[in-house]
């Protein structure tokens, strides 16, 4: 049995806040592909975002310098820091990538992915929470990192359809760089999203 008693479960809040920012990162980089007169103001949204998730980094390891006792690991929980911080940095590619390559108005497969990772970011502020009980909530844990395997499936699939898309013959140059350099970003952003998944796997594993 695993009990966080006296170790500090108030860390699992920094992680909530972090997984938080990406949701909120990924719902711009959606609604961008919907309306792209929102990317001006997003664009400049979505690195306050980035340095709000680096400023809560920052003060994770800080505190952890001070406690004698974590919740889990030192090493364990700074990878779960630290990857969450990149898929951060990751979402906000994506939005600046569609204003770097003036993307215009998103098609299916692009606006897919986008929802891939907003559920996949939903999942990610359940599972944070649920950590502060692994005993309890160990099952749930397990349904929860599944469907972001799941998610990241569909995610490769909808990647690879695009591109082959791309690729049909149809579009012009520029559509093609444009659109392959924007999946690219979120497909890494999905990729980054199940590692984090994944390491809370690897943390049950090890606590429950």
């Amino acid at each position: 049995m695993f009990s966080l008693v006296n170790k500090h479960e108030e860390f699992f809040d920094f992680l909530v806040t972090n997984a938080e920012y990406f949701h909120k990162g990924t719902v711009m980089a959606k609604e961008v592909l919907q309306d792209p007169s929102k990317l001006e103001r997003y664009s400049k949204e979505v690195k306050n975002l980035e340095h709000s998730a680096d400023r809560v980094t920052h003060e994770i390891t800080t505190k952890m310098r001070h406690v004698f006792i974590t919740p889990i690991d030192r090493e364990d929980f700074f990878l779960l820091t630290s990857t969450l911080d990149d898929c951060v940095d990751d979402v906000q590619d994506v939005v600046l990538s569609l204003k770097l390559y003036h993307a215009g108005i998103g098609w299916e497969l692009p606006l897919r992915m986008s929802e891939i990772l907003i559920e996949m970011s939903n999942e990610l502020i359940i599972l944070f929470r649920l950590l502060k009980d692994i005993d309890k909530n160990e099952t749930e844990i397990g349904e929860r990192t599944r469907k972001i395997n799941s998610l990241e499936s569909e995610g490769d699939a909808v990647y690879r359809n695009a591109i082959s898309d791309l690729f049909d013959g149809t579009h012009e140059v520029m559509e093609i760089i444009r659109w392959k350099e924007i999946m690219e970003a979120m497909e890494d952003t999905a990729n980054r999203a199940e590692k984090v998944g994944n390491l809370i796997k690897e943390v049950v594993m090890k606590y429950a």
